[in-house]
């Protein structure tokens, strides 16, 4: 099993998320059915089995971020438009541990405590700039 997780970790971090074909060629060094591979691969929020943008998106949906206003902050990043931008990747999480910091969001593996709406579009607004000026 950790020879197959560190095997899934190499491929996530090569390719940014489990290609089918990848996940295939596992399945057969490792003689492990595909069925238990995608168990796996959703079991962990590591793995993303489709491409994800430069940007990653984490906001917290644990009992303390939600109590915190973190439900307020899909909503902002729909009407950014931040959906629209293959660049952004949004993936909620069930809770990063970092409760007496909610609500919690997380951009690019940074972690954000105290997280507010008015922070939150200031942030973004300043990737999607940086992002601008890149291309």
């Amino acid at each position: 099993m950790k020879y197959l997780l560190n095997s899934l970790l190499e491929i996530q971090s090569k390719h940014g998320y489990l290609p089918k074909e990848e996940l295939e060629k596992i399945s057969v060094e490792f003689n492990v059915p595909m069925s238990r591979i995608y168990s796996i691969a959703t079991f962990y929020n590591a793995f993303s089995l489709k491409p994800v943008g430069k940007h990653i998106i984490h906001v917290c949906k644990g009992t303390a971020c939600v109590m915190g206003g973190s439900e307020v902050f899909e909503d902002t990043l729909k009407q950014l438009r931040i959906f629209d931008y293959e660049d952004f990747t949004y993936q909620p999480i069930r809770c990063f541990g970092a409760c007496s910091l909610a609500p919690v969001v997380v951009i690019d593996g940074k972690v954000y405590g105290k997280m507010t709406v008015s922070r939150l579009k200031k942030m973004l607004s300043k990737l999607r700039d940086e992002d601008a000026r890149e291309a």
